[in-house]
């Protein structure tokens, strides 16, 4: 009895390290991922899983729910996760849902995240994709209009644009894809 005891407990760490092991090789980070640091405000910075077409990436990669893939007119082109956009400035705020009415919302504003990405001059346009394949495009000035205008965190973790005084339509769920033009 005391042999089979012994046994189990060595194979149960044989497991145990092996499953370690097979953990770490898959949590590493692929030679085109770098993490960058990205400040919104002189007090608050937020690290970002940053890809670049300068770095090898394909400059048409989006993100995947949960994830934005921020490209186009902007210094700083980034995949932000929800963990990381937590880490940022994060404003709570209660405004009209164009269906919804008073509705509280969790996230980063929208003029915070264009200066922490270095969102370009010469943008005029922003195109958001969700992860069904919606689409829309808007006005950056549009967007900038509206104080209040973030991307929210929701309970299930995905990523939504949010754009008080706009059409329902404008407020992408689960967006995956920013695109500055």
């Amino acid at each position: 009895m005391k042999r089979s005891h012994s046994f189990h407990l060595v194979l149960v760490a044989v497991l145990l390290v092996a499953g370690a092991a097979l953990l770490a090789a898959a949590c590493g980070e692929s030679d085109d991922t770098t993490v960058t640091t990205a400040a919104v405000t002189e007090t608050t910075a937020a690290a970002t899983e940053t890809t670049t077409a300068a770095d090898g990436a394909d400059d048409s990669a989006t993100g995947t729910s949960g994830n934005v893939a921020f490209k186009g007119l902007m210094n700083l082109p980034t995949t932000l996760t929800a963990a990381a956009l937590e880490e940022m400035t994060v404003a709570e705020i209660t405004v009209d849902h164009p269906k919804l009415g008073p509705t509280d919302y969790r996230g980063v504003r929208w003029t915070d995240l264009c200066v922490a990405f270095e969102v370009q001059d010469a943008a005029t346009a922003v195109t958001m994709t969700a992860s069904d394949g919606y689409m829309v495009e808007l006005a950056l000035a549009d967007i900038r209009d509206s104080p209040d205008a973030m991307l929210t965190i929701g309970e299930d973790g995905k990523l939504n644009v949010v754009i008080p005084g706009m059409e329902a339509k404008s407020w992408v769920k689960d967006v995956v894809t920013i695109e500055f033009r």
